[in-house]
């Protein structure tokens, strides 16, 4: 198979992915880029790059932050289109579900997209460092984790959260089953289960600003959990 290059730009932001065509998941959305890596805004600083690299010490005591040898793999999950009930919040429009049974506390898969350095207003912009002003948005390109919708309407709580990981030395965001003693109970998620997460009250506070004409400040950027 001939290899080929894409290239996009940007506003304010180029960026370029090069590789193989590949094969896309049922139901993906024309027009978006599957990845199955990270792509790197070229407006990203040399520090913003150091700090998407700067693995902790094998030793560290915080376990969210310690390098995972489990490459996060998208075989246990796919994007559905919900057509019940009908009172769900995203009727008619596409979510992601799980195709086994997920245990407590296990990674599902990474949420990935452009790593980027631009305060941005898209649904699917993901903040990775408030410090540093670093995001994940997945609205033009990304994987099956930009399908991930918040729980609110769908179900009593969420079943998956949003949490940092390592990949090798590269920081990633995982999506990750709750673990034993949060909302989940432990019991992880069940086969054909959709996977919800919690958006963050910043997600809201700056939808609400929009429909009234207003904006949000870097306070609030750093709550922003968008799919």
């Amino acid at each position: 198979m001939k290899r080929r290059e894409i290239k996009a730009t940007r506003k304010k932001g180029n960026y370029t992915i090069s590789g193989s065509a590949q094969h896309v998941p049922k139901n993906w959305p024309s027009g978006i880029t599957y990845l199955r890596s990270p792509v790197y805004s070229k407006t990203l600083t040399k520090p913003q790059i150091s700090f998407l690299y700067s693995a902790p010490l094998s030793c560290s005591t915080n376990s969210a932050h310690q390098p995972t040898s489990i490459i996060p793999s998208t075989a246990f999950v796919k994007i559905g289109t919900i057509k019940s009930p009908n009172t769900h919040p995203a009727l008619h429009q596409r979510g992601l579900f799980a195709t086994h049974h997920l245990p407590p506390g296990s990674l599902i898969l990474d949420y990935l997209g452009l790593y980027h350095s631009e305060l941005s207003t898209s649904d699917y912009d993901l903040s990775l460092s408030r410090d540093l002003g670093i995001g994940i948005d997945a609205v033009r390109m990304g994987n099956e984790g930009r399908f991930i919708n918040d729980y609110r309407g769908i179900r009593n709580g969420p079943n998956a959260e949003f949490r940092e990981h390592f990949v090798g030395s590269e920081r990633r965001m995982g999506v990750w089953v709750l673990p034993v003693g949060k909302s989940g109970k432990g019991r992880g998620v069940g086969k054909g289960e959709e996977i919800c997460v919690s958006y963050g009250k910043g997600f809201w506070r700056s939808r609400k600003a929009q429909e009234f004409g207003g904006d949000y400040g870097e306070e609030e950027r750093d709550l922003l959990v968008y799919s």
